[in-house]
């Protein structure tokens, strides 16, 4: 078999890496911790700055001033430029006099530098937010050596003195995630040049959003008032929070709210924020339906009548208005267009016309503004319904920037074409971290697969959408990996790939516990790559009872027993966090652990508590306190998020998620928030009864058998007891030399427990193997578990036949037969690939045995997989594939395949990670390819390509099926070949599109693969050697 690992892998990244420890997370270090030859001691050093540059330099190097006292514990000297240097006080060290130079490439600082051949900059000058360092002799009269800071913009110099602290030892979430500041009493600057920028996404940030009941509730608590607004004071540590990691651009938070009414409103709450936001050099613009730096919550429809364009065109025109007036003096980007007052479709009969009307009146209050339409800032959010206006052929002026978004779900739903890219107002990207909206909201933890976000954004970096990436971050908390993850990507996408996001989680752990927990820092890099894993399959609050198959393949189970697992490995760590580090570690990583492990296994144990029910087990009762045991634990854990830290986050994670609405809703309020967490339909069964006659009090159930639920109901005159057959008889599945590991069989009390029931089974051949063959149920041990295995060096060439287990108890009806079909049919030695294990083939998509060869290739896609553990597989390189059409159709893949007998009707599944049509000239197809022949429609053969996704109700809207399904990350599509005979065969897989990634086939021959929602795991792979 053939596997190539991910060719790209970023040796930049890993080359940060191997450098001597810093906290730096990405960029190039310049810093060190011991002296080197030419090295600046930085700890004592002045910091120098020019009095005439920016707000937003003067405060990054007050940021630096007090972050090298956290970390040095001494302070350093702060000296404002005006022409010339005074006394430096006490930045003498060994050393000589040192200093730490910031400025613009436009400062007279920087330029006196330049002119007297101290710092060449003209290699930044007229860049975009770039920033260079470089150490220097003698700068100044007095001054030894300096570490020279110079940007080429206001951002790139705040950015190089932020990137600075970073290097030292501040986290960029020092307030957010309390990661204390590293101490370390020297620090040099590197004898060195390095240069940092362009950035990747020209404007990059958040969203705050959806931000009740949580931060508000929370900011009020902090300030201890009933209600306090996001005020500049709030705005302060957002934009610190930000400008540490280049971010420069926001929607600011404006949820509409009862609690109080209207809801926040950034330009009137606290007049100090637009100012605020200038300063630290953060462009504010408006959310996707509140236009020209208006917050719908202004509108007052009391006073100022309807929301609507046609019926109140002055009035709202007049609202317009006054928001360029008042916002004219600041770094504004414009948000064009209008939605209605509740968020959704414009009202009226012609929305394009009305739009257009809308997108013309903007401009007019623009140019009076500006001098003429083009001079400021606009941006047009392509959301929902404004999409299918978009592809109906409403378009703004050229230099409007056009965003378009995702579909809540973090599936990027359009991507620009190369006649879009060339506008002159370029193109964006609106992406979703979290969501409050249909078909279910997730508000509460993070549960964003990290490969999956990295391939949105690839897809669009690839595709030219790079002039804005605004990100809807919630309430901030507890999205701050994520978010860090898509800023690191937006500043300098060079740094991560598919295959380096392990690498990335540990230069992450390094920077926030990397001086405290210095020997686990790579344990703490794979517990959030195994979470990051888990949270990708499907969101908490989509997750319910019966998500999980009970009866099949033990998903249920394996899924609780990989939820606890993690959060016993998080657990383990905990007895070796520092005091100082305990906050950020609860964070981080014991918090959103923890609590996502309760969720998942109070939810499922609901399921598998449903499922013991109604097979009358003993122990559904004992579940099902443990389940509420959990949800108490739960809550508990929440308490001590709310009094961490003296009670700095209470409130802020008081989002209610334990909410059983089914998916959808015949209510239509599936997605509003539930008002308190509930617990749900949990089964007790009356443990002093017994069981009537005709089955007893003695349980059996066997992996994909409904046999022990049938049992738990009867009917006397139908149902036989010993021994049991048709629906009621335990029946495993097949066993053939490809089982992937035992047969388990529960052996449970479902009668009085006050009266023990003693079991034996009797093997029928000596090679059916039991790890136990008798025991004995009760009330402190009501069931019992039997692994189940076959030798089969012992078992006869050809067997083939269903042999019978019997089970004796010392209760009515005394005995019962556990059906063991067995079948010794084996691949021939030289065979490669996947034998059919009972009919079954389930093979991941990495898991190959030949490609084609070209420029154009499948390649495995790492991390990247809802349904494998091996990740995924996808066209590349990406923009020749998307460029040769033809050749990346007649680029393949196969698998082959081995069945046996007869063969028969061959039925196939694949499941493609969840993505959109983004593209609508290049729509998303697949191919596969059964010993090169089609597919069958019936006994006719179907054309060779199918699409992936079906058109839309209105061109540029959701596929038919988005809103039952985008829950679950991945489209199944299915494909039936037909009677096939045994012996080998091969499949072939094509697709037209890089971005059609697929994960998993599963194949079943002449059986119905059992329903789960992971799909079955992976079976046997032979490799040309006998099993």
């Amino acid at each position: 078999m053939e596997e190539r690992g991910y060719k790209s892998i970023s040796f930049l990244l890993l080359f940060f890496l191997a450098l001597p420890f810093t906290s730096a997370l990405l960029e190039e270090a310049f810093v060190s911790f011991t002296p080197s030859c030419g090295s600046v001691p930085i700890h004592g050093a002045a910091i120098v700055y020019d009095a005439e540059d920016p707000a937003a330099v003067h405060i990054a190097v007050t940021s630096l001033v007090s972050d090298l006292e956290q970390i040095t514990g001494q302070r350093s000297q702060n000296v404002s430029w005006s022409g010339e240097i005074g006394s430096l006080g006490n930045a003498t060290t060994e050393n000589g006099t040192a200093a730490v130079v910031v400025g613009t490439v436009g400062s007279s600082l920087i330029k006196s530098l330049a002119t007297s051949g101290k710092v060449n900059v003209s290699d930044i000058a007229g860049k975009w937010e770039t920033f260079k360092t470089t150490v220097v002799k003698d700068p100044f009269p007095g001054v030894h050596k300096a570490l020279v800071i110079a940007g080429s913009d206001m951002r790139g110099a705040a950015f190089g003195v932020y990137t600075l602290s970073e290097q030292c030892g501040q986290s960029p979430f020092h307030f957010w995630a309390d990661v204390p500041a590293i101490k370390h009493d020297e620090i040099y600057a590197l004898a060195k040049t390095t240069i940092h920028g362009e950035p990747s996404v020209k404007y990059r940030g958040l969203f705050i959003n959806d931000e009740a009941p949580a931060l508000t509730g929370w900011w009020s608590k902090y300030n201890g008032k009933e209600h306090q607004p996001l005020d500049s004071t709030f705005y302060r540590h957002v934009f610190d929070m930000m400008v540490r990691l280049k971010a420069n651009f926001i929607w600011p938070g404006s949820w509409k709210s009862f609690i109080p009414a209207p809801g926040n409103v950034f330009f009137t709450d606290d007049p100090a924020n637009i100012a605020l936001a200038n300063d630290y050099g953060i462009v504010v613009s408006t959310s996707h339906h509140e236009p020209m730096q208006r917050a719908t919550n202004e509108w007052n429809s009391t006073e100022t009548g309807s929301w609507d364009w046609v019926a109140n065109r002055d009035n709202v025109t007049r609202f317009m208005e006054e928001g360029v007036r008042r916002t004219a003096g600041n770094d504004s980007y414009y948000t064009l267009g209008m939605r209605s007052d509740a968020d959704g479709p414009i009202k009226g009969d012609d929305p394009l016309g009305i739009l257009r009307d809308v997108f013309k009146t903007e401009r007019e209050m623009l140019a009076r503004q500006y001098g003429n339409e083009s001079a400021a800032k606009q941006v047009w959010t392509i959301y929902k319904e404004v999409m299918t206006y978009y592809a109906a052929g409403l378009i703004p002026p050229e230099d409007v920037t056009l965003m378009f978004t995702d579909d809540n779900w973090g599936n990027a739903q359009r991507l620009p074409l190369a006649n879009e890219t060339a506008r002159a107002g370029g193109v964006g990207l609106y992406y979703h971290l979290e969501y409050t909206g249909g078909p279910k909201a997730y508000k509460w933890q993070n549960t964003n697969n990290l490969a999956k976000v990295y391939k949105e954004l690839f897809h669009a970096l690839e595709r030219g959408a790079t002039q804005i990436w605004v990100i809807n971050v919630g309430d901030i908390k507890p999205l701050e990996l994520p978010y860090s993850f898509v800023m690191d990507i937006a500043w300098n996408r060079s740094v991560v790939d598919f295959g380096t996001i392990p690498a990335y989680l540990r230069a992450y752990a390094r920077r926030e516990f990397g001086a405290g927990m210095p020997n686990h820092v790579d344990e703490i890099a794979d517990i959030w790559l195994e979470q990051s894993r888990l949270i990708g399959r499907r969101k908490y609050e989509s997750t319910q009872p019966d998500t999980y198959s009970v009866l099949n393949f033990r998903e249920n189970e394996r899924v609780q027993a990989e939820w606890r697992a993690l959060s016993g490995r998080v657990a383990a760590l905990a007895p070796s966090v520092p005091e100082k580090h305990y906050a950020a570690f609860f964070h981080y990583l014991e918090y959103p652990i923890h609590a996502g492990q309760l969720y998942m296994t109070i939810v499922l144990g609901q399921g598998l508590n449903n499922q013991w029910g109604r097979e009358r087990r003993n122990d559904a009762n004992a579940l099902a306190a443990r389940v509420l045991e959990e949800f108490d634990e739960d809550f508990n854990m929440l308490i001590r998020y709310n009094t961490l830290l003296g009670g700095k986050w209470d409130g802020i994670l008081d989002q209610p998620k334990h909410d059983q609405y089914g998916v959808p809703s015949s209510v239509g309020d599936e997605w509003w928030e539930p008002t308190t967490d509930a617990i749900v339909s949990l089964w007790y069964v009356q443990q002093r009864q017994n069981a009537t006659s005709t089955f007893g009090n003695l349980g059996v159930f066997v992996e994909r058998s409904i046999s022990a639920q049938m049992q738990g109901r009867s009917l006397p005159s139908a149902a036989r007891g010993a021994p049991t057959t048709g629906r009621e008889n335990p029946v495993v599945p097949i066993l053939t030399p490809y089982n992937s590991g035992p047969q388990l069989i529960d052996v449970y009390h479902r009668g009085d427990y006050r009266v023990p029931i003693e079991w034996e089974m009797v093997p029928p051949e000596p090679w059916v193997r039991l790890n136990r063959s008798s025991g004995r149920v009760s009330e402190d041990t009501p069931q019992q578990r039997i692994e189940l295995t076959i030798d089969w060096a012992s078992v006869p060439d050809g067997f083939n036949k269903t042999i019978d287990l019997r089970i004796n108890f010392d209760t009515l009806p005394h005995f019962d037969l556990i059906r063991l079909p067995v079948l010794n049919a084996r691949a021939p030695s030289d065979f490669s690939g996947f034998p059919a294990d009972g009919g079954l083939i389930s093979i991941e998509a990495p898991h190959f045995q030949r490609r084609s060869e070209g420029n154009i290739s499948f390649e495995h896609i790492p991390y990247l997989g809802t349904r494998t553990t091996s990740g995924s597989l996808g066209l590349r390189p990406y923009k020749e594939s998307r460029a040769a059409v033809d050749k990346a159709r007649s680029t393949w893949v196969e698998y082959d395949i081995y069945l046996f007998g007869d063969g028969g009707v061959l039925n196939a599944t694949v499941y493609i990670n969840g993505a959109l049509d983004t593209d609508p000239t290049l729509m998303m197809e697949w191919s596969l390819l059964l010993d090169g022949a089609a597919p069958l429609n019936g006994t006719n053969p179907t054309a060779e390509w199918s699409r992936m996704l079906g058109d839309p109700a209105k061109a540029g809207d959701t596929p038919p099926g988005w809103y039952d399904t985008v829950a679950d990350h991945v489209w199944a599509r299915s494909a039936s070949f037909g009677r096939v005979p045994g012996g080998k065969h091969t499949l072939r897989w094509r697709t037209n599109s890089p971005e059609v990634y697929l994960e998993k086939i599963i194949l079943g021959a002449g059986v119905a693969v059992p329903k789960s929602y992971l799909g079955m795991p992976e079976t046997r792979r032979v490799n040309g050697t006998s099993v």
